[in-house]
Parts: structure tokens; sequence; C-alpha cells
């Protein structure tokens, strides 16, 4: 299993500050200009620390944004958006089963693919790739 780094991105006024916590008991600190920038950055700063490939681990970056000025009518946007890519995540690792499920119950692939709101062709996309698990 590879290890996972939990980082911190902190706005500064010109870039991110990213804290990467408890790498091998201590911290690891890197920067970055650019949020899409930062797990770049923050894994050459673990990877030359640990001394390991940048592809070994794993890192989550959490953007602290109590420092950056914004509406709540953003920052609700902001929490709506996460919750939205997190329950689609989740929707996305359910759809198989519910796929199998509803096929077995005698529903169409039409049908299937209405209900989930998907195409009926990814419907037998998800049918065949469990097939072809099994």
């Amino acid at each position: 299993m590879m290890n996972a780094y939990k980082v911190t991105a902190t706005r500064e006024p010109a870039w991110w500050s990213l804290v990467a916590h408890d790498v091998g008991g201590r911290e690891v600190a890197s920067q970055s200009r650019r949020l899409d920038q930062a797990e770049v950055s923050i894994r050459a700063a673990i990877a030359l620390v640990l001394d390991v490939d940048a592809a070994s681990f794993t890192v989550t970056i959490t953007p602290d944004l109590r420092s950056v000025p914004m509406s709540d009518a953003a920052r609700e946007a902001l929490e709506l958006r996460r919750a939205l890519n997190e329950l689609s995540e989740r929707a996305h690792r359910r759809t198989p089963i519910a796929v199998a499920e509803l096929r077995e119950a005698g529903l169409t692939v039409r049908d299937v693919a209405h209900l989930l709101g998907v195409t009926a062709s990814r419907v037998s996309q998800i049918e065949q790739r469990e097939r072809n698990r099994r």
C-alpha cells in the first residue's frame, strides 16, 4: 500500500504555501504559483526528503481559504462544488451495482440508462466491463 500524505495549501500574496504533514515524522514545505501546480511541487519536495520516487506515494491537497476574502455566497459555492464532486464519485462507484441489479430485475438497457441518467451505451459498457472481471 502506498504512503499517503496530507498537504495544506495556504494562500500567500503571490503564491501558495504548501505543507505536507507527518512525512517521516516531520513537515515538508514547498510553494507554487498556482494551485494546479501544487501537486507537482510538493511531490518533488517529499520525494527529495524521503529519497524515493515521486510516484511512490499519494498526496491530498486541501486549500485553506480562511485568509482569502470572499462572500458567504462564494464560500457556499465552493462547499457545494466540493459536495457535488464527492457525491458524483460515490455515484460513479455504485453505478455498476445499480446496473447489475436493475438489469437482473428485467429492466431494459434503455430504462436503466434513463433511471441512472447515463447513456444506453454506458450501461452496456458497464455490463461488459463487469463480465470481463469475472
